[in-house]
C-alpha cells in the first residue's frame, strides 16, 4: 500500500503572517479530568494586508473548542471552518480587533510530552517547536511574538505552586480548596517561549544581584526528597549570570528567575522566558549518585539556557528553518562558558570529540542536512548535532576570522540592531561585517551546503620551501546546493621540525583549489587543522613515523589527541586485515608505538583529563564509519584485544597510576580532580581488559570501595563488558542499591543494554523492559535501553540474523504510537543503512518496512522514508 506523503514545508515558501498578536490573556483552570482553557487575543492584520479581507488560520492540534467570539460577538459556524490541525476564520475584514476562544485539554491522557501534559504528579509544558498549539489556538510560528498574562487555577492541595513565565503579579485563594496565581511577561515572545507547571514541589531558594544593582530571586523546584541535589544547579545559574555579564555586557531582565526539574521530557532543557523546564537529569545532581559527566552537562546545560534568554528569547528566529541562528550560537556561547569554568583545552577536545563521532556520522547519512535546511516534513527531527553543534562550529569559524575583539562588537551590534525582533542568520552575519569590516559574503555558504567537507592535501618541499596544495572536496547530495557554493574558511596550521620546535600558520581557504608557499629551514612534520579551525575531514598522506612525532611534540591538544587516534586508527586497521586474513588476534605491538606511548604516560606536564583522552581508543561507531560493510563482530574482537595487549603491555603503570589515585581525599568538583577521576577509570578500563588476577583484583576493589558514582558505575560498566552474568554481585548490588533512585537506574539499565555480549542481549533486552523500574512511557527510560542498546551495542543490534532490527523496529513502532519525537529519534538507529553489506541492507530495510506500516506519525515517516531510499 502506497502512504500519503505529509506535506513538505520549504523554506523559499515563506510568507510573513497574514496578522499579528499583540497580546494574549490565557485563564487556564486545572481539574482532575481536564483543563479548561481561556485566550483573549488582540490582533492586527499585518501592513501589507490592510484594507482587504483575509483567512485568519490558527494552529490547534487535539483541543476541543468550546466556543469563539470575535469582539464579543459569538461566532456561528458559517463564520469559522474547523479541522484536526486548524481553525480559520474566514474573510476577517477588521483591521484590529479582539478574538476570545475557549477550549478543553486534557494533559493526563497527553503522552507526547508536548503542549501541556503530565510528568509524575507533575503537570508542565514543552511549546518548542509547535506545542503551544495543543493548548490553544493561537498562531504559533515564532515571527508572531505577543505579550503574555497566564491566570492558573487548580486544587491548593495538589498543585500548591501555579507558575508561568515573567513576574508574578497576583495569587489567592478561590473556593472550593482552590487557589490561583497570575503571571506578567512584558517582553513580547513567540508562543515556543511559553510555559506553565503545576505541581508540589521542594523549592531551593537563592538570589543574585545583576551588575546594575538590581536582586533577582533564583528558584529551582524539583521532586519532593530531591532538594539536597540541587546545590550544584545553583551554583551553577549564578556562575553563569555572572559570566555574561562579564563576557558580553548582559544582564539578566526579569525579577525572578525559575527552573522546574521534571522526570518526562523530550528534550534536555527548555529556555521558556523566566520558567526554564528541565529534564532532571540534568538539574540533580550530588557526588553519591552523578557521575562528573553528569555535573559538568548540568552546569553547561543550565548555561545553555540561560545564555538564550538574549540569543534566543530576547532575539529570536523568523522560522524554524533559522534555528541554528538561536541554537548554534546558543552551544558556541555554552562551550565557551565551560571552557572558561573547566580547561579549555579539554573542553575544546570533548566538544570536536563528540562533533567528529556524532555530526560527522549525521552529515554522511541519509538525513544530512545543512545546518539552515531548506526543507522539512517535521521541524522536531531537525534539533539535530548539524544545527546544534555543526552551528556552533560556524559562529566559532567567524570568531577566528574577525577576531576575538570584533566579535564581541558584532555581538553588541546584533542585539542593538534586533532586540525585541525575529530575524535570520543572514541578519546575524550582516551584523558580523558591520562591526569587523570583513566581507562574509562567500561565508554565508556555510549555512546551505549539507555534508563534511575534506580538505585534500598534498606537499612538496624543495630548496627551503614548503608548497601546500589544498582541494576542497563535497560529499555527493541529493539536496540542492547553490551554483558556485565554495566555502570560505580559516585553516591554521604548523610546522615541527626534527626537534619537535614549533611554527604556527594561519590560512583563509576560499577556492576549490589553491596552493601556498612558506620557506622552512629543514623539512618538516605538518600538522593541520590546529585547534580544530574548521569541521572538515582531513585527507593528508601522514606516515606513521610522522604521526608518532606530532603525537610527542605537538602542542595543540586537539592536533595531539588526532595524531594519538590516528595511531590507533592505524594499528586497528592492520590488526583488523591480520584477523580477517588470518582468523587470528595479532599479540604484537610495534616497538615505534610502544616507545612514543611509553613517553606519553611518563609525561607527568599532561594534564590528567587530555591524558586520559589520549589513551581513549576510536570507537566502534568511529570506526564502522570508515568502512564499507563494516564487520562489527569483528571490530569488537579487535579493538577489545588491542585494549588488552596496551593493559598487558602496560599493566605496571596502570596498576601504579590507579593505587596512586585510590588515596582517600575529599570529593571536589574542580578541573583537577575530574582529571584524576577520568585517569583512574582509563587505568581501570585496561586493567580490567588485561583480565589478568592483578586486573580483576583492582576492578573487584575498585567497585568495593568507590565513593562516587563515576568511579561506581566506572566498574559495572567493566564487570558488564568481561561478560558477567545478570545475577552477578556487582550487577543485582548496584540493583538494590539504587532501586529507589531513578537517575541512576537510568545508568543502570544503559550499561546493560550497551555492553552486554552479543549472545546475551536480545535476552537481557527482554528481561529489562519488563523490569518493574522500567517506566515505559518516559523518554529518558526509553532512550537509556533502546537508544543505547542501538547505538552502542553494535555486535548485537547489527546481528546477520536481523534479530536486532527487528527489535527496534517494533519498540519505535510501539513509542511512535504516543511519543512520536521519541519514535523519531529512535529510528535514527538505523542511520547505517547506506554502508551496510547487503544481507544488513535488507535485514534492515525489512524492519524499516515494518514501522511504516499503517500510519506512521509525520517525525517517524520523515526519517524512516529517507532511511528506505537509500
Amino acid at each position: 500500500m502506497q502512504l500519503a506523503q505529509p506535506k513538505t514545508i520549504h523554506l523559499k515558501d515563506y510568507k510573513p503572517s497574514a496578522f499579528l498578536i499583540d497580546s494574549i490573556h490565557l485563564t487556564v483552570d486545572i481539574f482532575d479530568e481536564r483543563t479548561d482553557v481561556k485566550s483573549v487575543m488582540h490582533l492586527q492584520k499585518s501592513p501589507g494586508l490592510k484594507g482587504k479581507a483575509a483567512n485568519l488560520e490558527l494552529n490547534g492540534e487535539n483541543v476541543v473548542l468550546k466556543s469563539i467570539k470575535l469582539n464579543g460577538q459569538v461566532l456561528g459556524s458559517d463564520k469559522f471552518q474547523l479541522s484536526p490541525e486548524k481553525l480559520v476564520l474566514i474573510n476577517v475584514e477588521l483591521e484590529n480587533f479582539t478574538l476570545e476562544i475557549e477550549n478543553e485539554i486534557n494533559p493526563v491522557t497527553n503522552k507526547s510530552c508536548e503542549g501541556f501534559y503530565q510528568s509524575g504528579d507533575q503537570f508542565c509544558t514543552q511549546c518548542e517547536p509547535e506545542g503551544f498549539r495543543k493548548i490553544t489556538y493561537f498562531i504559533d510560528r515564532p515571527d508572531v511574538m505577543a505579550t503574555f498574562k497566564t491566570r492558573m487555577s487548580g486544587d491548593k492541595k495538589r498543585f500548591p505552586f501555579l507558575l508561568s513565565n515573567g513576574n508574578k503579579i497576583g495569587s489567592g485563594d478561590l473556593a472550593n480548596g482552590r487557589h490561583f496565581m497570575e503571571w506578567e511577561d512584558p517582553f513580547r515572545k513567540p508562543s515556543y517561549l511559553f510555559a506553565m507547571v503545576a505541581g508540589d514541589f521542594d523549592v531551593a531558594r537563592d538570589s543574585f544581584t545583576t551588575m546594575k544593582g538590581r536582586k533577582v530571586a533564583l528558584e529551582i523546584f524539583v521532586d519532593k526528597g530531591n532538594l539536597k541535589k540541587t546545590p550544584h544547579a545553583m551554583a551553577s545559574l549564578k556562575t553563569c549570570m555572572k559570566w555574561d555579564e562579564v563576557t558580553y555586557g548582559l544582564e539578566y531582565d526579569l525579577d525572578i528567575y525559575m527552573i522546574v526539574a521534571v522526570d518526562s521530557f523530550n528534550m534536555g532543557a527548555m529556555e521558556n522566558k523566566g520558567l526554564n523546564i528541565f529534564n532532571s537529569t540534568y538539574t540533580l545532581a550530588d557526588e553519591k549518585s552523578a557521575t562528573d559527566h553528569d555535573f559538568q552537562n548540568i552546569e553547561g546545560v543550565i548555561g545553555h539556557e540561560y545564555f538564550h534568554n538574549w540569543t534566543g528569547n530576547r532575539v529570536t528566529c523568523r522560522d524554524w528553518f533559522q534555528l541554528t541562528l538561536k541554537e548554534g550560537l546558543t552551544v558556541y556561547r555554552d562551550q565557551e562558558f565551560s571552557s572558561d569554568v573547566l580547561s579549555r583545552a579539554v573542553k575544546r577536545l570533548e566538544d570536536v570529540r563528540i562533533l567528529k563521532e556524532l555530526q560527522f556520522a549525521e552529515d554522511a547519512g541519509p538525513m544530512s542536512h545543512p545546518i539552515r535546511p531548506a526543507s522539512y516534513i517535521e521541524i522536531n527531527n531537525f534539533y539535530t548535532r548539524t544545527v546544534y553543534e555543526k552551528g556552533a562550529e560556524v559562529i566559532r569559524m567567524i570568531e577566528t576570522l574577525i577576531g576575538k575583539v570584533n566579535f564581541r562588537k558584532g555581538m553588541d551590534k546584533y542585539f542593538e540592531l534586533f532586540d525585541g525582533k525575529a530575524v535570520t542568520t543572514d541578519d546575524f552575519v550582516h551584523a558580523m561585517e558591520f562591526a569587523s569590516g570583513k566581507d562574509l559574503t562567500q561565508f554565508r555558504n556555510w549555512y546551505s551546503r549539507p555534508g563534511t567537507p575534506t580538505l585534500k592535501i598534498s606537499s612538496e618541499f624543495a630548496n627551503g620551501e614548503v608548497k601546500l596544495k589544498v582541494e576542497q572536496k563535497y560529499p555527493p547530495t541529493t539536496l540542492h546546493v547553490p551554483e558556485g557554493n565554495v566555502l570560505h574558511m580559516p585553516f591554521k596550521i604548523a610546522f615541527l621540525n626534527a626537534a619537535g620546535k614549533l611554527t604556527e600558520q594561519s590560512l583563509e581557504l576560499k577556492q576549490l583549489s589553491e596552493t601556498f608557499s612558506f620557506k622552512v629551514d629543514s623539512q618538516p612534520v605538518i600538522s593541520l587543522n590546529r585547534n580544530f579551525t574548521a569541521p572538515v575531514n582531513i585527507n593528508y598522506p601522514h606516515q606513521f613515523p610522522e604521526l608518532l612525532h606530532i603525537m610527542s611534540f605537538e602542542t595543540d591538544a586537539y592536533c595531539k589527541y588526532e595524531a594519538t587516534q590516528q595511531v590507533y586508527d592505524s594499528i586497528l586497521k592492520n590488526d583488523f586485515n591480520f584477523y580477517t586474513t588470518s582468523g587470528k588476534l595479532n599479540p604484537e605491538l610495534s616497538s615505534d608505538f610502544k616507545a612514543a606511548l611509553e613517553n606519553l604516560l611518563q609525561d607527568e606536564k599532561i594534564d590528567h583529563s587530555f591524558k586520559s583522552y589520549l589513551l581513549t581508543l576510536p570507537t566502534e561507531n568511529t570506526l564502522c564509519q570508515e568502512m564499507n560493510g563494516p564487520d562489527f563482530d569483528a571490530i569488537n574482537l579487535v579493538r577489545n584485544n588491542l585494549k588488552k595487549k596496551l593493559g598487558l603491555t602496560f599493566q605496571t603503570w596502570f596498576l601504579n597510576q590507579h593505587e596512586r589515585f585510590s588515596t582517600p581525599v575529599p570529593f571536589e568538583l574542580t578541573p583537577k580532580a575530574y582529571g584524576v577521576r577520568a585517569l583512574k577509570n582509563q587505568c581501570l578500563i585496561y586493567l580490567a581488559a588485561s583480565e589478568t588476577n592483578q586486573g580483576l583484583a583492582t576492578l573487584k576493589n575498585h567497585y568495593e570501595l568507590a565513593t562516587n558514582m563515576t568511579e561506581e558505575i566506572q566498574a559495572l560498566t567493566e564487570y558488564v563488558r568481561l561478560g558477567v552474568p545478570l545475577n552477578h554481585d556487582a550487577i543485582t548490588g548496584f540493583y538494590e542499591k539504587w532501586k529507589h533512585d531513578s537517575l541512576v537506574m537510568l545508568k543502570w539499565f544503559s550499561t546493560l543494554a550497551s555492553y552486554s555480549p552479543k549472545n546475551e542481549a536480545m535476552k537481557r533486552m527482554e528481561v529489562l523492559e519488563n523490569d518493574r523500574l522500567f517506566q515505559k512511557d518516559v523518554p529518558n527510560y526509553l532512550r537509556s535501553l533502546y537508544l543505547s542498546f542501538a547505538k552502542s551495542n553494535l555486535p548485537a543490534f547489527h546481528a546477520k540474523d536481523g534479530s536486532g532490527y527487528r527489535f527496534m523496529a517494533d519498540r519505535i513502532k510501539h513509542i511512535d504510537s504516543f511519543n512520536p519525537h521519541v519514535a523519531a529519534r529512535a529510528s535514527s538507529s538505523f542511520a547505517l543503512i547506506n554502508r551496510l553489506d547487503a544481507e544488513r541492507r535488507e535485514g534492515m530495510k525489512q524492519a524499516l518496512n515494518k514501522i511504516m506500516e499503517g500510519k506512521p506519525s509525520r517525525d517517524t515517516f520523515e526519517v524512516v522514508s529517507k532511511y528506505l531510499a537509500q
